[in-house]
């Protein structure tokens, strides 16, 4: 039995740019706006919390499922909850120190 050769790192990496090609790079791509990367990231949370919440349901049910696989579900859409609330509040805070200045 042989060992397989480790690919050179060098080979999977792309051209490396700086921080102004980057931003050039995206502005060419297409211009993604906020209020589109923000209902992105809420479609993505919304996912998590429905996918760990049918494996709860599976094994509730008695279905086969994996225990850890449910474990790392829940845990995730709690994280991401989380983060969410965290984001929500400090914007909501951040408005309101805005709103409370003096022109």
């Amino acid at each position: 039995m042989s060992i397989d050769p480790i690919a050179p790192i060098a080979a999977n990496i792309g051209p490396i740019s700086g921080p102004g090609e980057a931003a050039a790079t995206s502005a060419i791509q297409g211009d993604t706006s906020f209020i589109n990367l923000l209902s992105n990231a809420i479609a993505d949370l919304n996912a998590s919390i429905s996918h760990a919440d049918q494996l709860a349901i599976q094994m509730a049910a008695g279905r086969e499922v994996d225990l850890h696989q449910v474990m790392v579900a829940l845990e995730t859409a709690t994280i991401g909850l989380q983060t969410a609330l965290q984001i929500r509040n400090r914007a909501l805070e951040a408005y309101r120190e805005i709103m409370s200045m003096t022109i």
